[in-house]
């Protein structure tokens, strides 16, 4: 049986919050808002932007703006992952994804499976429990959590079996 589990901590409309939230930190920090990053941004704040590569991520960019480079939506990618903007996942296909931070109330964890890469999200977090009960006892101060299972969906399953 393999399905990976990670955690972590919705049309095609970009969601001005996320897209203010995020120049805002850049311009904290003292970054330029190049039209790249903003594009970039744009993606990423937009509700059909989910757990996409750096290739996935340039080729939707490219179509509204053709002249952004493979290298710059990398170090873009980079950059807001440095930041709190972005979260970068690897679901077991040797691709980091990246998917947009959207905190402790929009935290949440991945069903992938590693037959077709289907991706389920869910937010039940039984960790939460464990982390308050580690930082009393070990004195850490927990920031987040990452776990990995490994499995298989059901539709995977079924293939399984008539393949027998």
């Amino acid at each position: 049986m393999k399905v990976v589990f990670i955690c972590y901590q919705g049309g095609n409309h970009v969601q001005a919050d996320c897209f203010d939230n995020a120049l805002q930190k850049l311009r904290k920090r003292g970054f330029k808002l190049t039209p790249q990053r903003r594009a970039v941004l744009r993606l990423f704040c937009s509700d059909d932007a989910r757990h996409l590569t750096a290739q996935q991520a340039h080729d939707a960019i490219r179509e509204r703006e053709p002249s952004i480079g493979l290298v710059t939506v990398y170090r873009s990618l980079e950059l807001f992952t440095s930041v709190g903007i972005l979260h970068k996942v690897k679901f077991n296909d040797g691709f980091d994804r990246y998917e947009r931070h959207t905190g402790a109330a929009g935290h949440h964890h991945h069903l992938v499976c590693a037959g077709c890469g289907q991706v389920v999200e869910f937010g039940d977090c039984l960790i939460r429990s464990m982390e308050q009960r580690l930082e009393k006892t070990s004195g850490f101060c927990i920031e987040g959590h990452w776990l990995e299972l490994i499995g298989r969906c059901p539709g995977c399953r079924g293939r399984a079996k008539e393949d027998n």
